[in-house]
């Protein structure tokens, strides 16, 4: 049996300055194609961890409209991040051109859990729904709540 060596120190520290402490929030996401999404209050960073490259994704506007949760799409290739906020939105972010694609409102609080599964997205919001997005369809026709 061939045993693994587990180091004693990390290999890299992030500095998360404006990490917002808040047991009910998801604010980290690692890919499949190794890229970690982390949201700072307002903003999304992105830090790629076979380059060592960060980014900054996205600011939200308006007083106090933090990102509350991240998840990147099912697909090992898929560039897609999504971003709940605190009002209540759902976001679909194409990380590789850095744009907002689609805005999928619907909840009537902070969105704090995002889970895909194919082309599906699943939103849950404090306001007690669990949306599923499917992101196939042209507009929020696709939610069944």
């Amino acid at each position: 049996r061939t045993m693994r060596f587990i180091p004693k120190s990390p290999d890299k520290i992030l500095d998360a300055p404006d990490l917002v402490d808040d047991y009910y929030l998801n604010l980290l996401d690692w890919s499949k194609s190794n890229i970690l999404a982390v949201a700072l209050r307002q903003c999304v960073f992105l830090w790629n961890a076979s380059t060592g490259a960060t980014q900054k994704l996205l600011e939200t506007t308006g007083q106090g409209n933090i990102v509350t949760s991240l998840a990147w799409g099912d697909e090992p290739t898929n560039n897609t991040l999504s971003v709940g906020t605190h009002s209540s939105e759902v976001q679909l972010w194409d990380v590789a051109a850095t744009k907002c694609v689609r805005v999928m409102p619907g909840h009537r609080a902070r969105v704090s859990s995002l889970s895909w599964n194919a082309q599906l997205v699943s939103s849950g919001s404090r306001d007690s729904t669990i949306h599923h997005h499917d992101v196939r369809v042209g507009s929020n026709d696709g939610v069944v709540a």
